[in-house]
C-alpha cells in the first residue's frame, strides 16, 4: 500500500485515504508488539519476564499516542468531509510527548476499561488512574526510549533491582487499555478502507488461542490473512 508521508518540516498532510491507510498499517504494526505482549504474559514467571514486559508496554504507549492522534483526526476528517488531514507539528517531540499525556488522562477516565480489567483481572481495580506512568513519563522529560533502553540493559549502579518497575496489575491494565484502542483503531480503519475500496489484501483476524476453543479476539494473536479471491 502507498502510504509515503508528505510532510513540511514536522507537519504532517495526508490524503484522507492515505492517511485511514497509514492508521491501518500503524495499527498492524501494533499489533504485533501486543501478540508479543501476550506471548510473554501467558508464560510462568521467569528471569526477564517482568523487564520485557515492562520495556514493550512503554513503546507501545509510545506508539499508540501518535496512532490515536491520526485517528482523531481522520475521524474529524470524515465528520467534516475534508479531503485530507493535516497536523501540525505532528513529528515533534513536544507533541508526542502532549499525546502520551493525553492518551493516559484519556484510559483513566474509560468504563469501558474499568469492566475489561475487572472481567481479566477477576476483582475490580484499585486504581485505573495510571500515575505511576505519568510521573515516569514526566521525569523521562516527554521521551520513552531512554527508559525503554535503561530497562533492558544491565545497570551496573543497581544490578538486577527492578522494584521501581509498575506492579504487575499496573502492567497489565494499561496493556488492556493499548488494546482496547489499536483494536479500534485497526478495525476502523480497516473497514474504512475496505468501504472505500483502497487496496487492502489481507484481512485481520484472531488465532491459536490458547485453549483453542475461545474466539474472544482479545484471547488470540493476531495475524493478517489473504483474501478469498
Amino acid at each position: 500500500m502507498n502510504t509515503a508521508i508528505e510532510s513540511k518540516d514536522l507537519d504532517l498532510r495526508l490524503d484522507i485515504d492515505v492517511a485511514h491507510l497509514k492508521m491501518l498499517d500503524m495499527s498492524v504494526h501494533l499489533l504485533g508488539y501486543i501478540n508479543s505482549f501476550r506471548a510473554i504474559s501467558e508464560l510462568p514467571d521467569y528471569l526477564g519476564r517482568r523487564r520485557v514486559r515492562y520495556a514493550l508496554v512503554l513503546i507501545m504507549l509510545d506508539e499508540m499516542a501518535s496512532l490515536m492522534e491520526l485517528m482523531k483526526e481522520c475521524e474529524r476528517g470524515i465528520t467534516e468531509h475534508l479531503t485530507e488531514v493535516f497536523i501540525e507539528d505532528y513529528h515533534s517531540p513536544q507533541r508526542r510527548q502532549e499525546g502520551v499525556e493525553h492518551v493516559l488522562e484519556e484510559i483513566s477516565k474509560s468504563e469501558i476499561l474499568f469492566l475489561k480489567v475487572k472481567d481479566q483481572l477477576g476483582r475490580e481495580p484499585s486504581s485505573i488512574d495510571f500515575d505511576i506512568f505519568k510521573g515516569l513519563f514526566r521525569r523521562s522529560g516527554g521521551n520513552l526510549f531512554p527508559l525503554v533502553e535503561k530497562t533492558l540493559r544491565y545497570d551496573w549502579n543497581n544490578g538486577n533491582d527492578e522494584s521501581d518497575m509498575p506492579s504487575e496489575d499496573e502492567l497489565d491494565m494499561l496493556f488492556i487499555a493499548i488494546e482496547l484502542n489499536v483494536r479500534g483503531a485497526a478495525e476502523f480503519s480497516y473497514e474504512w478502507a475496505r468501504a472505500n475500496e483502497l487496496e487492502v489484501d489481507f484481512r485481520l483476524e484472531t488465532r491459536y488461542n490458547k485453549d483453542g476453543i475461545d474466539r474472544r479476539k482479545e484471547k488470540g494473536y493476531w495475524v493478517t490473512a489473504a483474501l478469498s479471491p
